[in-house]
């Protein structure tokens, strides 16, 4: 697992709402057999508590976990509904996560991730998210300098 700079940009909406958060932070990216992770923290800012993400490609479908302030495993399948479990410190849901699309450009230097799905709670429409995230090697500051 290498050092990276990653930017990530969530859209969430509904019938009358929409909400975009932007971010970026430093993680760790790896392959394996064609497979991509991406693993980085974000501090939940109301309770100030950390949640660790990891981000695994496998074929058609993304599986993220989150564990921390908030505990889960969503499966992000293109075109397919799968349940998925959410905890958060008032309780657990079950959700539906229904993939849209997925697009997939990661190679062993980084690249781009991007996924649609829409959200559902016992059938009834929650929202649709986008979630876009680039992933850049971290460049060696001494190697790059003019100065040296």
């Amino acid at each position: 697992m290498k050092d990276v700079i990653i930017n990530i940009k969530g859209t969430q909406s509904n019938d009358t709402d929409s909400d975009v958060i932007e971010f970026t932070t430093l993680g760790k990216f790896g392959e394996r057999d064609g497979k991509y992770m991406v693993v980085y923290e974000e501090n939940q800012t109301l309770e100030g508590s950390l949640i660790k993400t990891t981000l695994k490609t496998e074929d058609n479908r993304i599986v993220m976990n989150r564990s921390g302030a908030i505990d889960s495993k969503l499966v992000i399948e293109k075109g397919r509904r799968n349940r998925c479990f959410y905890s958060i410190p008032q309780g657990e849901l079950v959700l539906g996560i229904f993939g849209e699309s997925i697009t997939n450009k990661l190679n062993k230097n980084g690249g781009e991730l991007s996924m649609c799905y829409t959200i559902d709670i016992d059938n009834g429409f929650l929202s649709r998210n986008t979630v876009e995230i680039s992933i850049k090697e971290v460049e060696n500051s001494v190697t790059n300098s003019k100065y040296c």
